[in-house]
């Protein structure tokens, strides 16, 4: 399987578990609006590291941050394991 093959599966997952956003939130264009936000994580992935992956930019394992910010909620589980096997095509 592919990298883009492997995103495009995150990103199925992602908008059936509606966490995928129709609009760009003010933090990817504004940085310092940004720095009054609580942490997003799925707005991450979907804005910076998944195009970042799709250039084959890639600083450390996604699936580590994924389990500390989604914890014990098992209806992710589908989407930690997408992130898993990522992780293992680098």
């Amino acid at each position: 399987m592919t990298t883009v093959e492997k995103v495009k599966e995150i990103v199925a997952e992602m908008k059936q578990l509606h966490l995928w956003k129709t609009e760009t939130p003010a933090w990817v264009t504004d940085y310092e609006k940004g720095m009054n936000s609580p942490p997003d994580f799925s707005g991450w992935l979907q804005f910076i590291f998944l195009p970042n992956c799709l250039l084959e930019i890639k600083e450390r394992p996604v699936a580590l941050q994924a389990k500390q910010f989604f914890g014990s909620d098992l209806g992710k589980g589908k989407l930690l394991q997408l992130l898993i096997e990522l992780d293992a095509l680098y």
